[in-house]
């Protein structure tokens, strides 16, 4: 069976938080039964598209077609969630017989009300990054760097940073986590504004989402985009089969690491 692999990104409204925009390759007929689709969010920059090229041939080699899609606009999360619809049409990845998500932060926002709203009828399974300290970022942005935030991420940020997030509930559909355990430089700068929004809770229960599976990553945010590839067997494990290996680091990390001293 011919294999397909495609990194599809479109252009984003502010270069701050989305990679360059990236072509699908042209490739014969019969696309493979699963496709992942790669939500980024604030974090990612211009280099970034390294990491997901860096695990193309893997997905391909493993019968899974990539796209990473750029969705966010500056006008709003509503916007934003209309923009990857269009992308979900037009890249027509309800032709596949299964379609995988990762999202990270903000395209947790995002799609999730997408796929409750049954946008994405073949959805199989999708892996949220979460973070008990990242998810603190936008609303630390918006209460102590307003004028900056609205300059680089227009009126998304702020959206999100009022927005609960909307767990997603759709049956039939495998959910994992993949849990940041360090936290950024951002949120090191910003440690007592964090600190504001109460005790930071790693549990997987804590993140008002049910789950299938749930693992540690000894990562910040910033690193997830960097050292995307280093996901990819646990990603695929539970793509595969609805479960990370036994491998995965399934403790949560002791006392807390915002106390900590950076080590990079």
């Amino acid at each position: 069976m011919n294999i397909r692999v495609a990194i599809a990104a479109l252009a984003a409204c502010f270069s701050a938080c989305a990679g360059p925009a990236l072509r699908p390759s042209i490739a014969p007929p019969a696309p493979a039964r699963d496709a992942l689709l790669v939500l980024p969010g604030f974090g990612y920059g211009r280099d970034d598209d390294k990491a997901f090229r860096a695990i193309s041939r893997a997905s391909s080699a493993d019968g899974v077609d990539l796209y990473v899609a750029s969705y966010l606009t500056r006008s709003g999360l509503d916007p934003s969630r209309d923009k990857l619809a269009r992308f979900i049409r037009d890249n027509r990845l309800g032709r596949y017989e299964r379609l995988h998500v990762f999202a990270f932060i903000a395209g947790g926002w995002t799609v999730n009300p997408l796929a409750e709203a049954g946008a994405l009828p073949n959805l199989a399974s999708i892996t949220y990054d979460r973070s008990p300290y990242q998810e603190r970022a936008p609303r630390i942005a918006a209460a102590s760097l307003p004028l900056r935030a609205w300059l680089r991420f227009g009126s998304t940020v702020f959206d999100i940073a009022g927005t609960p997030y909307t767990p997603l509930r759709a049956e039939g559909v495998k959910v994992a986590l993949m849990v940041e355990s360090m936290p950024t430089d951002f949120i090191r700068r910003h440690e007592a504004k964090a600190r504001q929004y109460g005790p930071v809770d790693f549990r997987c229960d804590g993140f008002v989402q049910r789950y299938d599976d749930c693992l540690y990553l000894a990562m910040d945010h910033d690193d997830v985009y960097a050292r995307f590839a280093e996901l990819w067997p646990e990603l695929i494990a539970f793509i595969r089969t609805g479960r990370f290996t036994d491998a995965a680091n399934r403790t949560p990390p002791a006392g807390d690491p915002l106390a900590r001293k950076a080590t990079k």
